[in-house]
């Protein structure tokens, strides 16, 4: 287990898919009734997570989370309230196509999506039914779409094993982008250096919040650096073996108000 101070916890970082959600998409009245718990501690509970600014507006508002969220795994920081970005690092337009096409070779039949910020286009076949109030109608190649830096790549096969589409894509890309997963389906990428960790690190330097005062709560791959960046964290009982290791605590599964049981068990052990 890291190791952490004792610092009174000031900001959490919490992912949402398999953590705040539950298995339906929602946020559970333990959980919202937690967040709000936190802030008459002075715990701000801010989202982190892999999905862009359109699916997490509803989201943060519904929930009480703060103004500020960390989406796309980093690549951009919004201000919710204001809608103003305040950082956003994509990966550059050579770069986005050099990588969709490498995959291509070494692994053909993957599909790709592509987001542009709060733009999601999926190529066909990406999801099994259509989410027309988040994501555009799917085409034939993203490729065609890659007319400017894109914020994220994502993929996924349809015969091979995320474990396999993992390390083809590290070994073929993985100095050239940051490689990472939301879930066990696909595999994401976003520009070098970029991570939930250095996002939510850039939201405690717009708060004026240190390290020692982090903490963060997540379930997969992508949230591994910002588990091991936070100064305390905890994974959720259905979180996969990497989160797991990297967290100081576990928690109870998303289905099972997780993100209530951390948000109570830091206020107990550091904001008490």
């Amino acid at each position: 287990m890291k190791e952490y101070s004792y610092r009174p916890v000031k900001l959490l970082g919490t992912d949402l898919d398999g953590t705040l959600l539950d298995d339906l998409g929602l946020i559970s009245q333990a959980n919202q009734d937690a967040i709000a718990r936190a802030r008459q501690h002075d715990i701000l509970s801010v989202v982190s997570t892999a999905r862009s600014i359109k699916s997490v507006k509803k989201i943060a508002s519904s929930g009480g989370l703060g103004h500020l969220a960390v989406c796309q795994n980093g690549a951009a920081i919004y201000d919710l309230d204001s809608g103003e970005l305040l950082s956003h690092t994509p990966i550059e337009k050579d770069l986005a196509t050099s990588i969709i096409s490498k995959i291509r070779r070494h692994a053909p039949g993957t599909i790709f999506a592509i987001e542009k910020l709060e733009r999601f286009i999926p190529e066909h076949n990406f999801f099994s039914v259509s989410f027309p109030e988040l994501f555009e109608d799917s085409v034939d190649d993203v490729l065609q779409e890659v007319d400017r830096p894109v914020t994220k790549i994502i993929c996924k096969h349809p015969r091979l094993s995320h474990r396999e589409l993992n390390e083809i894509a590290v070994d073929t890309c993985g100095t050239l982008v940051s490689t990472t997963s939301a879930g066990r389906d696909w595999v994401d990428f976003q520009a070098v250096g970029i991570s939930k960790a250095t996002g939510l690190a850039h939201v405690g330097k717009i708060l004026g919040y240190e390290q020692s005062e982090c903490a963060a709560i997540g379930d997969q791959s992508n949230d591994v650096p910002m588990l091991q960046w936070a100064n305390y964290s905890a994974a959720t009982a259905n979180a996969n073996s990497e989160a797991k290791a990297a967290a100081n605590w576990l928690a109870p599964a998303n289905t099972d108000h997780g993100v209530a049981a951390f948000i109570n068990h830091l206020i107990e052990k550091f904001n008490s």
